[in-house]
């Protein structure tokens, strides 16, 4: 158990921090953040971080702790949770090889338009509700494979769903569409390319991203398990799968 949570932790968060990170480096050429006032900086355009988001930002992580306490042992109750507020949660075979195609992750789902909804929503009538969805819209929702939830997995996607249900900048659709286009692969050209809007639409969408993983890694830490995990981890260089 412990060396699952090893791979899990280390490989799966870590790693992705670390991607995030190398993706958030290469947008420096064309902003600044002065971390003092929070305000990235173009020649003459700002944009500044609105107070209410400082507010949800720090407030979330304890909100969190509380909901998922009593669910460490049992991700399914989060899911519970989750379709209790109104997000629909489908599993399905090969979920993940169904989302692959359309650049989306198993997982949370943000809301989708176009080509992705209508295929989206085609395989889940297809799979799961047995009757055939034609839109081009869908709104956010859960998909995953039918099979037994990994719980650290689970709460870094729940982190996710609770930061759009709080509105938090990141999670609109331009916003997704550009971290998903480019978190794999993006090059200097691509970068320069892009309009500060959407320079500061994608930091954010990282920024969530991370923070959802920082959660979770904290999280793991402070169970006696997870630490014992950890520990093994820095002794023996990483994990590997």
């Amino acid at each position: 158990m412990a060396k699952f949570i090893n791979k899990i932790v280390n490989y799966i968060l870590e790693r992705r921090k670390q991607k995030l990170a190398q993706t958030m480096e290469k947008l420096k050429p064309r902003t600044y953040t002065n971390s003092t006032s929070k305000t990235h900086i173009n020649a003459s355009e700002t944009l500044t971080l609105t107070t209410e988001t400082e507010k949800i930002l720090e407030t979330m992580d304890a909100e969190l702790k509380n909901i998922v306490k009593s669910c460490l042992t049992n991700p399914d109750k989060l899911l519970d949770f989750v379709k209790e507020q109104g997000t629909p949660v489908y599993k399905m075979k090969n979920a993940d090889k169904i989302l692959a195609k359309i650049k989306e992750e198993e997982g949370f789902i943000t809301p989708l338009k176009g080509r992705k909804a209508f295929y989206l929503n085609f395989m889940i009538g297809l799979l799961v509700e047995k009757k055939l969805k034609f839109s081009f819209e869908t709104r956010e929702m859960f998909v995953l494979r039918d099979l037994d939830i990994n719980i650290y997995f689970m709460l870094h996607q729940f982190h996710m769903w609770y930061g759009f249900k709080k509105n938090l900048p990141g999670y609109d659709m331009k916003a997704q569409e550009l971290f998903k286009d480019n978190l794999e692969e993006m090059s200097d050209e691509d970068v320069k390319e892009m309009s500060i809007e959407e320079i500061l639409a994608l930091k954010e969408a990282i920024a969530r991203d991370s923070e959802a993983a920082d959660f979770v890694i904290n999280l793991a830490k402070e169970s006696s398990g997870a630490k014992k995990a950890l520990e093994k981890m820095k002794k023996d260089g990483g994990a590997n799968i």
